[in-house]
């Protein structure tokens, strides 16, 4: 709504243990819809989308690679 300033991109996988656990992984890597994600993201004007809690560069490298292609495929702009 109107108090969203800011937005993180991440991911999650559920373990299929007896009590409920989830892993925080590279976006992608998990259940996120992230052509969904991305297009509700335009609706709130100038929203950075940010990249955390990635173990090395290459992780951040793939994550964005896979954001931006989801963006492409799905004609959503980028900033």
């Amino acid at each position: 709504g109107p108090y969203i300033r800011s937005c993180h991109a991440k991911d999650i996988l559920l373990q299929p243990e007896l009590t409920t656990h989830l892993d925080e992984i590279r976006p992608g890597l998990g259940g996120l819809d992230y052509a969904v994600f991305l297009k509700e993201l335009t609706r709130f004007s100038d929203a950075p989308l940010m990249l955390e809690h990635l173990p090395n560069a290459e992780e951040y490298r793939l994550a964005a690679e896979h954001i931006r292609s989801v963006a492409k495929v799905s004609n959503i702009p980028l900033a």
